[in-house]
């Protein structure tokens, strides 16, 4: 997966964060009969922001490795740079896509204009 980054604003929380979850070769990881979660961390002080959870995770074409994750208000309620991750569990065993740490960023911008 290449890096992809992703830009909100505070409070943003209509839109879904989308990837494909690719080995490093390219090839889509199949999510048929996994487990997906979703985590996400501050890279500066490795705060977690968002701690490892399957609630509003959804496999878009678990064939082709798509899933998206649905941050609800208080995921994005604090501006500033953050790496996200999607954990794919088979059983007790998982793997983390992006593979590479940071090819996944969530910008979240201030908005002083929002009330």
């Amino acid at each position: 997966m290449a890096v992809q980054r992703q830009v909100r604003h505070v409070g943003d929380t209509l839109s879904a964060i989308a990837v494909t979850c690719k080995r490093p070769n390219g090839n889509a990881v199949s999510l048929a009969g996994k487990t997906v979660k979703f985590r996400m961390v501050n890279p500066e002080d490795g705060t977690v922001k968002v701690a490892a959870t399957s609630t509003g995770v959804s496999v878009t074409g678990a064939a082709d490795g798509q899933v998206q994750y649905n941050p609800v208000a208080a995921d994005v309620n604090t501006a500033g740079t953050y790496y996200g991750y999607f954990l794919v569990y088979s059983g007790t065993d998982y793997e983390t896509f992006p593979v590479a740490t940071g090819d996944l960023i969530i910008q979240i911008s201030p908005d002083e204009n929002v009330p």
